[in-house]
């Protein structure tokens, strides 16, 4: 509740997430341990009271209460704008929830893009890395992306430099789908990861990218909402 004109006025957040996969990893890195970023340009004062709604592809919406712990602004060189929501409760309903998301959970499966051979095998290695149960899918050229790119995937890791027109293209063609698919860009300039940035990437890396910034990239591409209301 929020305190207006000495009224007390509801205020709620819906978060959708992709699939049940995003949400087992945004809890699995946040939420379990008591609160999640949540990526908006709504700004709220330090201290609101929330209530919030996870909308949960396979098991419906699940309610926490918290308030908001910590504010970032559109101009904050930290990452995006956004709200750090701290958690008041974690609710039992949640971890039936849980349990439920775990019996069923498919796996995940990240195509990775890229022209050069042995670049695809080295993300592959990393990617594998950070992700021991992902199921790799490569394509070595946008054709071949576009026909493996669908609902099903859970991410796509992009290198630009081999061909940065096809790169573009599949980050696009990511973003297009109904469900659309986070896009992690790999790019080596500066110039070509603002291309990618307006062709709607998720996120941003060097070329090739350090270990520890590529798995960055990869948890939040992956437990990132796809909306915030």
């Amino acid at each position: 509740m929020i305190e207006r004109e000495h009224q007390r006025v509801p205020y709620a957040v819906a978060v959708q997430f992709r699939s049940a996969s995003s949400f087992l990893i945004a809890y699995s890195v946040n939420v379990s341990r008591g609160g999640i970023f949540l990526e908006t340009h709504h700004d709220l004062p330090v201290g609101t009271p929330l209530e919030l709604s996870f909308e949960i592809p396979g098991a419906g919406s699940v309610g926490l209460g918290g308030h908001v712990a910590w504010r970032r602004g559109p101009e904050s060189p930290e990452g995006p704008a956004g709200l750090g929501i701290e958690f008041l409760d974690i609710s039992a309903g949640l971890a039936t929830v849980i349990d439920r998301l775990v019996s069923d959970y498919q796996g995940l499966q990240v195509l990775i893009v890229a022209h050069d051979a042995k670049d695809r095998m080295s993300l592959s290695r990393m990617v594998k890395s950070i992700v021991s149960s992902a199921e790799i899918l490569i394509a070595g050229d946008a054709a071949v992306a576009e026909t493996l790119l669908t609902d099903d995937v859970d991410l796509a890791v992009i290198d630009l430099d081999g061909d940065p027109e096809g790169g573009l293209a599949a980050i696009r063609l990511a973003r297009s789908l109904a469900a659309p698919v986070p896009a992690i860009a790999l790019a080596s300039t500066k110039r070509l990861r603002d291309h990618a940035r307006a062709a709607g990437a998720d996120e941003l890396t060097g070329n090739p990218p350090a270990f520890e910034e590529l798995q960055l990239a990869v948890v939040r591409g992956l437990s990132r909402p796809i909306a915030v209301r």
